[in-house]
């Protein structure tokens, strides 16, 4: 079997899954539905079911089975060791929604808890090319107490931008195929194979996503690709001297800064607790007012569906300003610094556009979206 047919094979596997997920939905609806359509985040119309995490799963499953051969021992160690550690992680996601009762707090606990045994069986974050921090990062315990809440906080950050249809499924795949250049590049064939792999799987359950949302990630899916990757970032700059620390964080920070934002925002701005939903992150202010007023004005039938897809290809954008340079200057950690702070200045003059009423009239629908 060539290479492109072994990632064709794992986006035809999660293109099943979620195919059988969406066809046999009036037999398992009523459990795997999103049928809370009055919670604050929410901005879907009817019941969906919210376990396309299976499919993203199943395709990085069959990607193991295809890749991770005796003759590649690297891999066919690394690969299987990644999984039993993501499903602590997984297994939470898919419970709460199947159950609805699975807390944030419990969640972020099996993240931890996933993150500590990933530790336990590839090692740590050991150096931020600082000398005084590496050598406080030589001691194990420090070592494991801060990968954990890394790799558990990006874990769950990632949750934090699944609200629109194809929003954190392609900005998963961008990032994905991020790590597999940088890591094709240092030669780190392992970690290229994998997050490939993972981009296939997430590609195959896009399809059914975007534009019409016939099945949700869910916090299964969510939590799932938010740790293999923040895992694969770590792992790509411990196996490979070359990368720069700073790399590890630039390819994950959109999903970062909004945790850290909305932490900001919540605790400091509003004065609610920070674990408190609401509908106040940039993806959601862009749906009200950049998108979804333009089909109010015009009064259009099918503004819900296509309000909801359109709100995502400004995220992609977005992301793209701090991944591009994070993925040209991958061993570079001032340049690093630079598109990271970009990014951030780029976000936060957005959503004070928006929180204003102030959208640049630059991004607001083209006139092909109005009636004539």
């Amino acid at each position: 079997m060539s290479i492109s047919l072994h990632y064709l094979y794992v986006v035809l596997t999660a293109f099943t899954v979620g195919g059988l997920i969406v066809f046999s939905e009036r037999w398992h609806g009523r459990f795997t539905g999103d049928y809370d359509l009055n919670k604050p985040q929410a901005s879907h119309k009817v019941s969906t079911p919210r376990v396309g995490g299976l499919a993203v799963f199943a395709g990085t499953l069959a990607g193991l089975l295809v890749w991770g051969k005796p003759d590649n021992m690297t891999l066919h160690w690394l690969w299987p060791a990644l999984f039993v550690a993501s499903l602590p992680v997984f297994g939470a996601g898919i419970l709460e929604d199947i159950t609805k009762d699975v807390g944030a707090g419990k969640r972020l606990i099996a993240a931890f808890i996933s993150a500590a045994m990933a530790w336990w069986f590839f090692g740590g974050v050991s150096r931020v090319d600082v000398e005084w921090l590496d050598y406080i990062f030589s001691f194990w315990p420090i070592s494991l107490i801060f990968t954990v809440v890394a790799v558990g906080g990006c874990t769950h950050a990632l949750n934090l931008v699944d609200g629109m249809n194809g929003l954190a499924s392609m900005v998963s795949v961008l990032m994905s195929i991020s790590l597999a250049l940088v890591a094709y590049q240092v030669g780190d064939m392992a970690v290229f194979t994998i997050a490939l792999s993972m981009a296939s799987a997430i590609v195959g359950f896009f399809v059914w996503n975007f534009p019409f949302g016939r099945v949700f990630l869910g916090d299964g899916g969510a939590y799932f690709i938010g740790f293999i990757l923040a895992e694969l970032a770590v792992l790509l700059v411990m196996r490979n001297p070359s990368v720069s620390p700073f790399y590890a964080l630039a390819v994950l920070f959109y999903p970062v800064f909004e945790t850290l934002f909305s932490i900001w925002r919540r605790k400091f701005k509003r004065g609610v607790p920070v674990d408190q939903p609401d509908a106040l992150h940039l993806h959601q202010l862009i749906f009200r007012r950049l998108v979804r007023s333009a089909f109010d004005r015009e009064g259009r039938a099918s503004a819900p569906y296509l309000c909801n897809a359109l709100t995502s290809p400004y995220l992609w954008v977005l992301t793209l300003v701090n991944l591009v340079p994070a993925t040209l200057f991958w061993d570079n950690a001032l340049l690093l610094c630079a598109g990271m702070l970009l990014f951030s200045s780029v976000y936060i003059w957005l959503y004070s556009r928006l929180v204003k009423w102030r959208c640049p009239r630059w991004l607001l629908l083209p006139s092909i979206f109005q009636k004539r």
